[in-house]
């Protein structure tokens, strides 16, 4: 997806980049998509920056006097779309910046205003000082950016500015490794990547530098653990500005319902409880879905609530809940409804795994929530040996026909309806997509469960 997708941008918004890792090269890719689909961009800076790649074709204007800026503002936008502005030039080549106060009019101007709003002196990581971020007060969008290749390295004054502040601020000892919790502590902290946010602002983090598969990774952690905390922030693009191809990944509210609430008619009894490795087949189903990205599980329960309820006290987690279907007897379309009932008022996406499925874990939901992320597709669908299989994950714009299912009809139907709309995750290994109908099915599984534990 491109960033400007990702974050979301609107009609004429004022977007203000903070923090460290990438604030430079966001704002110089977010302002050529937008200055390349036709609209008018103006690029500044309420701290010192340095000047335009030589041979970017930025307009320069400088100049302190208000009326003159804007008048030579007008002008360049209407030559050339696009305009840099700064206050002055700085005796060591970095430019200089406006006031807070000046964007505001700078912005009218413009169908967009992109402003550089913190330093970091090419860190990847900062605390913000006393006088900082100076974000404009008309500001309709903070991005605040970290640089993923902290992860791992120690806190020293090469990896992050303000290294005292910023060690208080994430409770580490300078010199102590940087985890993953301590991005996303810094991300939600009041005076880390929330601080001198105007009210009215949306907030989108920036997980910058995902040049690897192991920082892509932690960067979708990062933001699974950030939109876990239902504040804010409900939207994090993962990506590499510098990299190529340079493909952004939005992360939104997403989450997994796990369909229990049948009677389990072909299987005899109540398979929901079988066990599997030192489980049940309900609280396998539900481990997998609490390991994966998403942001919530939701357990519908319905025949023998009152027997399965129990069991998930072993896999307690502030992350899931359990609903009780009452109309369960109707067929899976009302557990489906329960499910999508609880979650829609937060979710951008939500898959439906059944507890029939002992092979599949928290990788395949992660890939489906990845391509999701990556495409913004309305519907997800693994593909096993050419078949489409379940689960499947679905956006908010089928959540009203999930809404609208009755009787014995599943997701499918949905599925098939949108399949041209679909994107598609291979998988080469169907075997996580096996289900269980009968006593047989998953004894079979048993043993090829075991057989590949033995490998």
């Amino acid at each position: 997806m491109r960033l400007a997708q990702c974050l979301g941008i609107g009609t004429r918004e004022t977007v203000a980049f903070v923090g460290a890792g990438g604030k430079t090269a966001a704002l110089y890719r977010l302002a050529d998509e937008l200055w390349r689909e036709g609209h008018t961009v103006i690029a500044t800076t309420t701290t010192h920056m340095w000047p335009p790649p030589p041979g970017a074709g930025w307009p320069l204007i400088v100049s302190r006097a208000r009326e003159a800026r804007l008048q030579a503002v007008a002008r360049a936008l209407q030559r050339e779309g696009r305009a840099f502005v700064v206050a002055e030039e700085g005796p060591d080549r970095r430019l200089i910046g406006l006031s807070t106060g000046d964007v505001e009019p700078l912005a009218g101007l413009a169908d967009y205003a992109l402003v550089e709003a913190d330093g970091a002196r090419g860190r990847w990581l900062k605390a913000p000082a006393p006088h900082e971020p100076a974000i404009p007060p008309c500001a309709t969008l903070v991005v605040p950016v970290i640089g993923l290749a902290a992860v791992g390295q120690p806190l020293t004054a090469g990896v992050a500015h303000r290294l005292e502040v910023l060690a208080r601020l994430l409770e580490l000892e300078p010199g102590a490794l940087v985890t993953e919790d301590a991005l996303v502590r810094l991300l939600l902290h009041s005076e880390g990547g929330l601080r001198n946010v105007p009210p009215t602002a949306r907030v989108v983090p920036l997980c910058n530098q995902a040049d690897t598969p192991e920082c892509r990774a932690a960067g979708r952690r990062v933001a699974a653990a950030v939109l876990r905390a239902r504040g804010r922030i409900s939207r994090v693009v993962v990506g590499a500005m510098l990299a190529s191809p340079q493909a952004c990944e939005c992360w939104q509210p997403s989450a997994i319902v796990v369909l229990a609430a049948g009677e389990s008619r072909r299987f005899g009894r109540l398979k929901q409880a079988e066990q599997w490795q030192g489980g049940t087949l309900l609280t396998r189903a539900v481990t997998a879905a609490l390991s994966s990205l998403a942001t919530e599980v939701v357990v519908v329960l319905g025949c023998g609530a009152e027997r399965l309820t129990p069991l998930l006290s072993t896999v307690a987690s502030p992350h899931l809940q359990c609903v009780v279907n009452g109309g369960w007897e109707e067929g899976v379309a009302s557990s489906i409804r329960t499910g999508l009932r609880t979650v829609v008022d937060r979710a951008a996406a939500v898959a439906f795994v059944n507890v029939d499925q002992p092979l599949l874990g928290a990788s395949e939901l992660d890939a489906l929530l990845s391509r999701q992320a990556l495409t913004g597709a309305p519907l997800i669908v693994p593909l096993c040996r050419g078949q489409p299989r379940s689960p499947a994950l679905f956006s908010r714009e089928l959540f009203p026909e999930l809404s609208a299912l009755q009787g014995e009809v599943g997701g499918r139907q949905v599925r098939d309806r949108y399949a041209t709309r679909a994107e598609l995750v291979q998988f080469d290994n169907g075997l996580p997509f096996e289900d269980v109908d009968t006593p047989e099915d998953l004894e079979r599984l048993r043993r090829l469960e075991d057989g590949r534990n033995r490998l």
